[in-house]
């Protein structure tokens, strides 16, 4: 089929600035680019794409990364017809023709079709000609510039901080080592060169790599902390911020000696002469194809008061609670919801590193569902009953939760928008109350991810035995728990969490250390043999889930036994094994000694909920039922 008329002279009007026509252009081909980024795992694909207008063709036609379904999906291909949305002129190197046409949105109009016409290649001449008038003005600022400087050389472009009209200190020594000279011209070269061009202002949502000149003014939204790094070139230190404005934000990042230039800024700023990527999935989130470094030329000047009134403080994309299930993990979601609990603050100790980590876990509820989030570091910190706005990480450890990252953002309790009084109003007149579908594996009884098994069913099904270790609640009670090893003396030296030794002179060793002290801590290694109506499996259980099951703290125990306090010992043994609990466990296969077997972990200790147990019993007799039936 050849009867689609296309918009003869389009490219070429194109180049010319006229950027609003909505040509018909014909696809007569496509190329993939290859990725300059050092993860081809997490590299975007980018296409290049040669069209026609019936008369003349452009090679040079980016596609942006958005529309590569388009190619996945085999919809726009050789011969396609299309309909160009949204297209910009990037001019690379005018006086030799390198001008790029970047294609942020177009519409295929007909997928399959035959070459239409016998265009031929858009000449040299008519490019360069094309983008000679529209810079013009231009071209006389640089020609004022080179006669300015014609006398002196203008210092290298360096890092450049402005607040307000005053320059930060934080220019290279270069520029202070230039001495006046009396001459007007040579004063201002410096100051020409390093000057950012508010006229060339555009949103963050245009520039790519391949723009060379470009200037946005962006709010810092979100800061993260100075982090040190080692590599093959030796040691180095990063930090990564946010940045938005009214059309979008984009992820940059500092190093060494800007790291330590560009932290202190938090406000509003014109940002001009930073590198442009794409963008690393793997660290990076945000809706943005490309990513931004700011290097030693890179111009920061603060926007005077009031110049940034229009542009956001953040910019959220909520979603339900619901919808997280089907979100990816590792990647970044927006959620909005009220806090409905929160757990005590635990302390992890990394095994590789053995450093303490500090957590909470919160449940998020909104009006159709419910999520643990996990806090970590200095977020930390009580959230009763109050309304979060969250960016957070979405994870599938044990099910699907969330998870605070470097990038996190938290605002409590939001006033600026109408969905935050409505959920408000939601949670005070009913949702506090009610039992909503959960979506995380947490200990809660209710909790419908984690399965819950009798002990035959964890031998029958083999659980345990696959490479990745396996989670599943058990209704049960513990019938036998070794009350002489329960606790051990554990090195005092925070991170360590290995046994000392009495030396039996006031002291204690750590190997581990290779140090002695003169004190120890206590800690939980309880082993524990735990019962249904099905059978019995030996567990082991450490510190918080310990101290949960027998009610007091290691300290305490340890010193009833170090006083031999037989009675009181006996006391909270026969508590904890009288009650029947809720028991997450974590089972994975172990070998030594040239023998496989299966160690079993608890991970989490909690009392029956009845009614969310019948819910759950009620739930599995229909569907026996179903099967019988």
């Amino acid at each position: 089929m050849t009867d689609q008329r296309l918009t003869t002279g389009a490219l070429l009007r194109y180049l010319r600035g006229n950027t609003t026509e909505k040509a018909i252009l014909q696809v007569v081909g496509i190329k993939t680019i290859d990725s300059k980024t050092d993860d081809s795992s997490t590299a975007t694909k980018r296409y290049r794409l040669m069209l026609s207008d019936g008369k003349s063709t452009f090679s040079s036609c980016m596609l942006g990364t958005q529309m590569n379904h388009l190619i996945d999906d085999k919809s726009l291909k050789d011969n396609s017809i299309v309909r160009i949305e949204r297209v910009m002129v990037n001019a690379i190197d005018k006086q030799n023709g390198r001008v790029m046409l970047m294609i942020y949105e177009l519409e295929v109009i007909r997928s399959d079709n035959e070459r239409i016409g016998d265009p031929v290649a858009l000449p040299l001449t008519d490019i360069i000609n094309s983008s000679s008038n529209s810079n013009r003005l231009e071209a006389t600022n640089d020609n004022h510039a080179s006669i300015s400087t014609a006398t002196v050389a203008a210092p290298p472009a360096t890092n450049v901080i402005r607040q307000g009209s005053k320059a930060l200190p934080t220019l290279d020594d270069r520029n202070n080592a230039q001495k006046p000279t009396g001459d007007n011209n040579r004063a201002a070269a410096p100051k020409a060169n390093n000057a950012i061009d508010k006229e060339r202002i555009i949103n963050i949502t245009t520039i790519n790599p391949y723009m060379n000149k470009w200037v946005i003014k962006a709010r810092v939204s979100s800061k993260g902390q100075i982090r040190n790094y080692q590599n093959a070139r030796g040691p180095g230190k990063l930090f990564s911020c946010d940045l938005v404005d009214q059309s979008g934000e984009i992820r940059a990042t500092a190093f060494n000696a800007e790291c330590d230039k560009i932290y202190p800024l938090l406000e509003v700023y014109y940002i001009s002469r930073a590198s442009l990527k794409p963008a690393n999935r793997q660290f990076n989130a945000l809706n943005n194809d490309y990513e931004m470094t700011f290097n030693h030329d890179t111009c920061i000047e603060a926007c005077d008061a009031g110049e940034g009134d229009s542009i956001p403080q953040l910019q959220f994309n909520f979603i339900p609670i619901s919808e997280v299930a089907n979100r990816e993990p590792n990647t970044l979601c927006d959620v909005i919801a009220v806090v409905k609990s929160t757990s005590d603050i635990q302390t992890i100790v990394g095994k590789a590193s053995q450093k303490e980590f500090h957590k909470r876990d919160i449940l998020l509820v909104d009006e159709n569902a419910s999520i643990t989030a996990t806090l970590w570091g200095k977020y930390v910190r009580s959230f009763d009953n109050n309304s979060l706005e969250l960016r957070i990480k979405v994870g599938d450890f044990n099910g699907r939760t969330l998870s605070c990252i470097n990038s996190t953002l938290i605002c409590e309790d939001p006033t600026d928008t109408s969905r935050t009084a409505e959920l408000r109003a939601w949670f005070d007149r009913e949702g506090k109350t009610m039992d909503l579908p959960d979506l995380s594996k947490g200990a809660d009884i209710g909790n419908r991810q984690t399965p819950f098994k009798t002990f035959s069913q964890i031998i029958t099904e083999g659980l345990g035995l696959s490479d990745k270790p396996d989670y599943i609640n058990v209704k049960a009670l513990a019938t036998i728990i070794k009350k002489d090893s329960a606790v051990y003396m554990m090195c005092p030296e925070n991170g360590c969490g290995k046994k000392v030794v009495d030396e039996n002179n006031g002291t204690y060793r750590c190997e581990k250390c290779s140090r002695s002290y003169k004190n120890f801590k206590w800690a939980y290694m309880v082993s524990a043999e735990f019962s249904d109506s099905t059978g019995s499996q030996w567990i082991n259980i450490f510190r918080n889930e310990a101290e949960a099951l027998l009610g007091i703290t290691a300290d305490e125990f340890g010193n009833y036994r170090m006083n031999q306090n037989e009675s009181i010992i006996d006391d909270v043994v026969g508590k904890a094994m009288n009650c029947e609990r809720i028991f997450k466990l974590r089972a994975k296969v172990d070998q030594f000694n040239d023998e496989r077997k299966v160690r079993f972990t608890c991970v989490s200790v909690s009392d029956i909920d009845w009614a969310s147990t019948s819910r759950r019993l009620i739930e599995e007799i229909k569907q026996m039922e179903s099967i019988q039936n």
